[in-house]
């Protein structure tokens, strides 16, 4: 590069980095070499410059991802993510240029649908690009997924989905991370799908506004994240100049979509001032970080579609600085750097120089040490936990997303529960089956399954505006279409391996057998149909368990006659029998008034479901003189067991052999829960309420902070302009105002929970069946929620099943919220779950920043409000109370004793962070988009049903007490239903399971996914609880794989997390930020004929090959 090359002849040296007499050779790069001593003055005062163009493509967001694939409805959005990548393919082979162009890719779903249609030669152009390292890829997953409203479940199978593409089409493994755009980072995202996935760095965006301040100041914009268990680090670093976001500096986007003047065609002087600020910028950002390098993200949002002026604007960048500096003609204002290198660069490039930068650091002088731009003090102040919340100003937490659109985010939980399934019924298929009978798929091949379909939807909706309820209204509907059509034909493929695996013979029995995916609104068409008035059918369900260990469940199944209530189980043995088992039918309250919804439920017992495995029931007509009816008080049927033991309490009590609940009377609310094991009772006060949503009509303080705001001309990272005044809702987002939207939430002024009392009844709703014990109650002016309190028999926990909606929108947008109120003093702690897997310890006005917090008590509702994956919980030294969720929700403790959870919004007015529409899901749907609508809501507000599963406990319980409960909640029974007329003869095969017996209660098979290699399986196995958490569960296991199945293990080989690489070739070559050798946590136990030990939450990835 020009002037530059007596520099490179100079530092042409192979890094060999020896830390702590560890050895770890990394690449050969002139720019970053090893320095031997602190004798190279040059070297160490030279600043290197990584310039990365990237483009940042939202699988689904504005628009939804075919009309972002194609660049259709540009009336929406100038995005075409196709066009996107042909030009930048031409300009990185452009033969007149005189640089190394490089160019860095992320999204898989688009780059896969780009690739697959690429000529022959045009493939292999790309592929020489990628062997020369000017084509790259970070990530490298389906989507760039989100970290709050994501399983880790998910966010596994979306990473792996697109590193077996890239593995499988191209050869590549992707070694960084790149969650740029994501509103907070989470634990999990730092520990397992960093380092576990064989990643040596992770670069994101967004953090805290005070964060973000207290950071640059402090030179701490990049460094060491240790959030694992076993507390191994991972470097990371912000992008786009470490402004909060990652983008290119201001003034210097030079893409069709942006203001800023290009460079290309100004005379020199002006081209000279330019520079100048350029330099400036390359200053302010250097001494924001520690070490030699810094890394300037050229590119944002779907840029990159005119990529040829974007090239020559950084061509001529680049060699303008360049020259200029050495030339003398512009002056370097730093204290730090006498010169400059400035080239294009990649992510993976830059990760292996601030590795060299730590390295030189350790083997300069000690007094160096002093500095704060040491990268050795990288070790001395590493990050712990999460980065939530975020926020961009004081009024601005994006906690909002946490909650919104629980529709999709229960449907992405089912689809992804069922996906988990579905892999293991593929794999028992190949197992058992002959080739014959199993369904052919390509050898090597990465979407040759026959659930790709679901595996795709699956990993779109894992998608940063999917998931977490950000995008346009019809984009949601987009993912709901997705996922419900990937599960369509899941469900065509495992009920005909069902059939397959479970019967005799090739008889057409059973041939309706189907998938009942829409038990949470009461319907599965086979089992209502063969129950109702006049059927001569008997009803076939198998259930399936997809945990690693045996269960007892009471399942429910929606009927349309309350006589088909005789259930039976088959035993399969020498001679296979029918046994009855217990059950009980209910009627169906149906409050959230799903058309089509069943009359009648029937629950029966199934006990003993093996692991992995299923069991057959049958359920057939009884007499009308064995049903159950509903008990009123103060009048009980004399046909139930009577839990009360005195009429005129003025308690009702619902008990099993670990429960028992009291109710008030009056209302059907639960006042107290006892935990008769634990021998321990907590009173609480149950509620229901909401806050105002704010918007500018509302009395409140205006936003003091200009610069957050364009009133200013400027915007603080993540705000996005209005599109325009021409729709009602933007009222205030192009004025310093701040509305509660689709991504923040913001409550009025006040502050204030606005508690909806619960009706007042002579005769509370109580059914006392011999299984299933429910109490009803109803909340708010018309009685907008409703709420079942079940128990069932053996389970620890209270269910409670809420309906909500349509929300009342009359004083302009409400978030919904339940809450609890005990005696815990908790002083002001409670827990979290990240992903569903650690646990992060909360502190009630701690918002997790570096340096001095900046407490704002002007939103201490929404500063306090934190991602529930999977469960929440507080504690002291006598009591703990928790709950799980069936779908991502926030949730605090917002006073010692009160744990509340976030369970609808709908809100009227865009918060200005890009999306442009309210959160406001009506059950009709919407009129097109401008110009050919307005997008206007049809109909009424949309009504939710979820469940929680509240337990309570001993002082210091909490975890351990939910951790079971967590995985039981994301795979419940999986219910497949059909029928066949009364008297059928079937005969079915021995009882289904895969293992030999029950893995140890913390252990779960995280996937077991059939490869298309022949006899190849890809299995992980989970330790599911974490250190400390149970004096017996938190230790470490040890699992002999050969012993897992019933049939032999010829190979065994360890992969990284998304099984593209080695797990030993990744340990080899990955980069110890530790700077320790031999330690424990770096190196994990090996594989000893067939034996692993698997430490607290630690997931460990397996090829095997079974015969």
């Amino acid at each position: 590069m020009m002037t530059t090359l007596g520099i490179i002849s100079r530092a042409l040296l192979l890094i060999i980095s020896v830390v702590s007499d560890r050895v770890t050779a990394t690449t050969d790069d002139p720019y970053c070499p090893l320095i031997p001593s602190n004798d190279d003055d040059h070297l160490e005062r030279t600043l290197n410059v990584h310039i990365c163009p990237h483009t940042h493509d939202d699988v689904g967001w504005l628009k939804t991802v075919d009309q972002y694939f194609y660049g259709l409805n540009n009336t929406i959005q100038q995005a075409h993510v196709a066009l996107i990548l042909d030009n930048v393919l031409n300009e990185l082979q452009d033969p007149y240029t005189t640089h190394n162009r490089t160019f860095l890719y992320v999204e898989m779903k688009f780059f896969s649908k780009w690739y697959s249609a690429l000529p022959s030669a045009q493939q292999k152009s790309l592929q020489d690009l990628i062997k020369k390292e000017q084509f790259s890829f970070a990530n490298g997953g389906w989507c760039m997924h989100d970290e709050a409203a994501t399983h880790y479940m998910g966010m596994i199978d979306q990473t792996t989905l697109g590193h077996q593409f890239l593995l499988k089409e191209l050869g590549v493994v992707p070694k960084v991370g790149w969650q740029i755009d994501p509103f907070g980072h989470s634990a999990t995202q730092g520990g397992l799908l960093t380092s576990s996935v064989g990643f040596d760095a992770l670069y994101f965006g967004r953090i805290h506004y005070v964060d973000l301040q207290n950071r640059q100041a402090a030179a701490e914009c990049e460094g060491l994240w240790k959030s694992a268990p076993d507390n191994s680090s991972v470097f990371w670093g912000l992008t786009g100049s470490y402004g909060g976001n990652y983008g290119a500096p201001d003034g210097f986007c030079f893409d069709a979509l942006c203001a800023d003047d290009p460079l290309v065609g100004l005379e020199k002087d002006a081209l000279k001032e330019r520079i100048k600020l350029f330099t400036n910028a390359l200053g302010v950002q250097a001494n924001r970080t520690k070490g030699n390098n810094i890394m300037m993200t050229m590119g944002m949002d779907f840029q990159y579609s005119q990529a040829r002026k974007n090239f020559q604007n950084l061509d001529l960048l680049i060699d303008s600085t360049q020259q200029l500096l050495d030339n003398g003609e512009i002056e370097f204002w730093s204290d730090r750097f006498d010169n400059v290198n400035i080239f294009y660069s990649t992510p993976e490039r830059y990760t292996q120089c601030k590795y060299a930068d730590l390295v030189n650091a350790k083997t300069s002088e000690e007094g160096s040490f002093l500095s704060k731009y040491n990268p050795v003090k990288w070790n001395a102040s590493p990050k712990t936990k999460d980065w939530f919340p975020y926020a961009d100003c004081d009024h601005c937490y994006w906690t909002g997303y946490f909650t919104s659109r629980q529709g999709l985010k229960r449907m992405e939980r089912v689809g992804s529960s069922f996906l988990h399934a579905a892999r293991q019924i593929e794999s028992m298929a190949k197992l058992s089956l002959s080739r014959e009978q199993r369904t052919r798929v390509a050898a090597d091949s990465w979407n040759a399954s026959p659930l790709y379909e679901l595996d795709d939807a699956m990993g779109v909706v894992q998608h940063h505006d999917g998931v977490s309820g950000t995008s346009k209204q019809h984009v949601a509907y987009d993912y709901a279409k997705r996922i419900a059509g990937g599960m369509n034909k899941a469900n065509s493929f495992v009920t005909d391996a069902l059939r397959k695996i479970l019967l005799s013979s090739n008889d057409d029995v059973l041939d309706n057998l189907t998938y009942c995916n829409l038990l949470n609104e009461t319907i599965c068409t086979v089992s209502q149909e063969a129950s109702r008035e006049g059927s001569k059918e008997d009803i076939y369900v198998i259930v399936y368990n997809a945990l690693a260990k045996e269960r007892d469940e009471v399942v429910s199944l929606p009927i349309d006659s309350s006589t088909h209530s005789h259930v039976e189980k088959l035993l399969v043995g020498e001679h296979s029998d029918w046994v009855p088992v217990t059950s009980s039918v209910l009627p169906n309250a149906n409050y959230a008034q799903v058309t089509g919804a069943a009359s009648y439920i029937v629950y029966f017992e199934a006990k003993n479901i093996p692991p992995l495995g299923a069991l057959v029931f049958r359920v057939s007509r009884r007499s009308e003189g064995e049903m159950l009816s509903l008990a009123s008080f103060p009048a009980f049927p004399r046909n139930l067991r009577r839990s009360v033991e005195n009429d005129i309490d003025d308690e009702i009590v619902m008990s099993n052999d670990m429960l028992s609940v009291k109710f008030a009377r009056s209302t059907g609310v639960i006042t107290s829960i006892t935990n008769l094991r634990d021998g321990i009772t907590v009173k609480v006060q149950q509620q229901y309420g909401f806050y105002k949503s704010a918007f500018k009509d509302t009395s409140m303080n205006l936003v003091q902070d200009g610069d957050n705001f364009k009133g200013d001309g400027k915007c603080l990272p993540g705000y996005t302009d209005a599109e325009g005044d021409e729709y009602p809702w933007l009222i205030g987002s192009a004025e310093r105002w701040q509305n509660s939207g689709a991504y923040i939430f913001r409550p009025t002024s006040d502050q204030q929970l606005h508690t909806l009392r619960p009706k007042q009844t002579k005769s509370v709703v109580f059914y006392n069946s011999e299984l299933v014990k429910e109490v009803h109650s109803v909340f708010g002016q018309g009685g907008w929620i409703k709420q079942i309190a079940r128990l069932y028999p053996g389970e620890n926990f209270v269910d409670i099943e809420y309906v909500v909606g349509p929300v009342p929108i009359d004083d302009g947008g409400k978030e919904v919220v339940s809450k609890w109120a005990t005696s815990i003093a908790n002083e002001g702690h409670f827990f979290t779950d990240s992903n569903g897997r650690e646990f992060q310890k909360r502190k009630r006005g701690d918002h997790n920043v570096f340096g001095p917090d900046q407490p704002n008590s002007d939103e201490p509702i929404s500063g306090n409000y934190y991602p529930v994956t999977a469960a929440i919980f507080i504690e002291d030294d006598v009591y703990s109370f928790g709950c799980t969720v069936d779908r991502s929700q926030g949730g605090s403790s917002l006073a010692d004793g009160a744990l509340e959870l976030m369970i609808q919004r709908r809100t009227l007015y865009d918060d200005a962070r890009g999306v442009g529409e309210p959160l406001n899901e009506t059950d009709i749907g919407i009129t097109p988009n401008q110009p050919f609508g307005n997008a206007e809501r049809l109909g009424e507000g949309v009504i939710v049903k979820g469940h929680h599963r509240i337990i309570v406990g001993k002082g210091g319980s909490g975890a351990s007490k939910l951790r079971g409960a967590m995985d039981s909640t994301f795979s419940q029974p999986h219910v497949f239903v059909a029928s066949a007329p009364s008297g059928t003869a079937i005969t079915f095969r021995p009882t289904l399971s895969m293992l030999q017996s029950s893995l140890p209660d913390n252990i779960m098979v995280i996937s077991f996914i059939a490869l298309a290699e022949e006899h190849t399986y890809l299995i992980r196995l989970g330790h599911q609880y974490g250190p400390d958490e149970d004096k017996d569960l938190s230790r470490q296991v040890e699992i002999d794989l050969h012993k897992l199945f019933k049939k032999t293990i010829t190979s065994v080989r360890e992969k990284t997390l998304s099984g593209n690489q080695l797990r030993d070739d990744w340990e080899t070559r990955r980069l110890q930020w530790d700077c320790k050798k031999g330690d424990e946590s770096l190196s994990p136990d090996g594989l000893i004929d067939g034996r692993v030990v698997l430490k607290p939450l630690e997931i460990r990835t397996f090829e095997i090959v079974i015969m």
